[in-house]
């Protein structure tokens, strides 16, 4: 629009591979606009000699629209951060590129955060499953076939109603069957997150969440504060806080592959309405609230970490969490002033991103 400053964008797209890193030269640069007003590529590019591009630009519309840079390589797409600065250059700006395997590439478990909830008005519980997973080579791990994913974990039996959360893993890239969740997205060398949710029958009786691979940090946090959690070397820390509200928490390192983590909780009649609150808002935003505090836990190799790129939202898996936010507080007999309020703000939020979401899939289509 009239009168913004020029903006500019200053990178490099390097490949990476066993025998070290080359700049890639002739890579095709897209820079790209997302709004709630629309989105779709702003300027397109190649790379020099040097594997380094350019581009200058004004802020047009909306003036909370993101901009960003993505690249291909191997079929795979590349994206940097959202551009925040006026001018932005160095790592903010650099892409890493890799080739792709379907082999057996070990992919490591460096996080793994389950958040129990207190039980809701249908007698189920909500679980919430974050996952922190570390490729440590120098390939981008692909799917081979469906029985052949990039990662899988176990499911506890029993679950049921199993969704995609907030990540870096869109819905249609996880399928949940036979008793596990698999993820077919393409795995890159450093950090990916992803996350799902399932529901579990709130009985009383002990929940036992089972795993494959060991995790260098297991986390488990716990609303109902009369529960308890054991197995998997967890011992419980200091209650913590996410959104204002309190969750007792238990921590493992190095947990080991084939651990089984026993919780118990107590039924609904046994809850108070706080707890049935906080059921409400932790289900409304996902498993975003979570991220940062199962970030802080990791020990990673920062050569790794600078892989680690912008998580993008699958639509209509934001559709459907919006579907279950409104019916969640549709279940609400006589939801009060406060319950009302955290509820327009979460569907708020959601809507927010969905309008993103959808701008985002339009632009790179």
């Amino acid at each position: 629009m009239a009168g913004e400053p020029v903006r500019e964008v200053r990178g490099a797209i390097t490949h990476v591979s066993p025998r070290g890193e080359v700049p890639l030269s002739g890579a095709w640069v897209t820079l790209h606009r997302v709004g709630a007003d629309g989105a779709g590529p702003v300027d397109s590019a190649r790379t020099g000699p040097d594997g380094r591009y350019a581009f200058r630009y004004r802020a047009t519309g909306d003036s909370s629209a993101l901009y960003f840079v993505s690249s291909r390589y191997g079929g795979i797409a590349y994206f940097t951060p959202p551009l925040k600065e006026r001018v932005v250059t160095g790592a903010a700006a650099d892409l890493l590129v890799y080739d792709t395997t379907s082999a057996a590439v070990a992919i490591r478990v460096a996080g793994r955060h389950v958040v129990v909830m207190a039980p809701d008005s249908g007698r189920t519980r909500r679980v919430v499953e974050v996952f922190e997973v570390s490729n440590d080579t120098s390939v981008t791990r692909v799917a081979g076939t469906l029985e052949r994913p990039t990662f899988e974990a176990r499911l506890p039996d029993g679950a049921r109603d199993i969704r995609a959360g907030d990540g870096e893993v869109t819905a249609d890239a996880m399928t949940f069957a036979g008793g596990r969740a698999r993820i077919l997205a393409p795995i890159p060398p450093g950090i990916k997150q992803f996350s799902f949710t399932y529901r579990l029958p709130a009985s009383g009786e002990p929940i036992s969440v089972p795993s494959i691979a060991p995790a260098t940090v297991l986390e488990v946090l716990l609303a109902d504060e009369r529960g308890s959690v054991s197995g998997a070397g967890l011992r419980e820390t200091p209650p913590a806080s996410v959104n204002g509200r309190r969750f007792r928490r238990f921590l493992a390192q190095d947990a080991p592959a084939n651990a089984v983590v026993a919780i118990t909780a107590p039924t609904l009649a046994a809850m108070s309405a706080p707890g049935a609150r906080i059921a409400l808002i932790v289900t409304a935003v996902g498993a975003t609230l979570l991220l940062g505090l199962a970030t802080s836990q990791l020990r990673r190799r920062p050569e790794l970490a600078r892989a680690r790129r912008a998580s993008s939202d699958d639509p209509a898996s934001l559709q459907l969490e919006l579907s279950a936010l409104d019916t969640a507080f549709g279940e609400l007999e006589a939801p009060g002033p406060e319950e009302r309020a955290d509820h327009y703000e979460a569907r708020a939020r959601l809507k927010a991103r969905l309008a993103a979401a959808v701008a985002r899939r339009d632009g790179l289509a």
